[in-house]
């Protein structure tokens, strides 16, 4: 485990009721090795190879640019929401059903990060406010999480949700959520508003670089920053250091490592 930011750490103090926690879900929630909540709804046996083409041009096209740290803000953000976009209305165009939605989940595409369930239901246990972020489908998050039986009442989730109506998928014209524009600022319901605001301090968990913006910059000094290495490159290694307080390496990505770095802040 690597960590930074000592000052800041070292005056951040938890207890039961002083914080909340903001998950992404894609590499986070889930585990390196699993497909992610796009993916994992679309059973090319069903929709063919013309589908699986189409939505491999895309990911080899937009992959790469999101990974880009040396591109301009503006032009990268743009690139995301058309990879977004363009996805969303695949699915649209491949006529996507909850019944084949559910289908595709029963081939466990997905998979959780180990510790992930327990940790999930002690802060359900001490009903601590967890917000998961995702720029995937919040459709699937849902069903998957029940059918992991750690889907609870303390949880809100802000993602991609698609509208269905007997069954089929409506024209998706919301906003869309993707990896440059996640945050919980403007999505968040009053109620749970109120409820993260009386929290002193935060517990964010990511994946990219780009998930710590889940949280207002003005609130990073109180939010105690952690980031899953998936990728474990010299380059993303570099910019996971420079960017979270604690960074989980590939052998150590476990949530039991979360639950550590949180119980030492308990006992100071």
């Amino acid at each position: 485990m690597r960590y930074q930011n000592t000052n800041k750490i070292q005056n951040i103090k938890l207890n039961q009721d002083n914080y909340y926690v903001v998950l992404d879900f894609d590499g986070t929630i889930t585990s390196a090795e699993s497909m992610d909540s796009w993916i994992a709804i679309i059973d090319f046996e069903i929709y063919g190879e013309e589908c699986k083409k189409e939505i491999e041009n895309l990911n080899g096209k937009y992959k790469p640019i999101e990974s880009d740290y040396g591109l301009d803000y503006e032009i990268k953000k743009q690139h995301m929401a058309d990879w977004y976009q363009k996805s969303m209305n695949l699915l649209y165009k491949y006529q996507l059903t909850y019944a084949k939605l559910q289908k595709a989940l029963q081939k466990e595409k997905l998979k959780l990060r180990k510790g992930a369930r327990e940790f999930l239901k002690g802060l359900h246990e001490k009903n601590i406010p967890v917000i998961i972020l995702s720029a995937g489908i919040g459709n699937t998050i849902e069903e998957f999480l029940q059918k992991q039986e750690c889907y609870y009442d303390n949880m809100y989730i802000i993602s991609n949700f698609i509208e269905f109506k007997q069954d089929k998928m409506q024209k998706f014209d919301g906003t869309i959520i993707h990896s440059m524009n996640k945050k919980i600022e403007g999505f968040l319901p009053e109620i749970w508003q109120n409820a993260i605001c009386q929290k002193q301090y935060a517990i964010l968990c990511g994946d990219i670089i780009d998930d710590i913006q889940m949280v207002k910059k003005e609130d990073l000094e109180k939010t105690i920053t952690i980031g899953f290495l998936n990728n474990g490159t010299d380059e993303n290694r570099k910019r996971h250091n420079q960017n979270y307080d604690f960074v989980l390496t590939e052998q150590e990505a476990c949530f039991q490592e979360v639950e550590k770095i949180i119980e030492e802040r308990r006992k100071m």
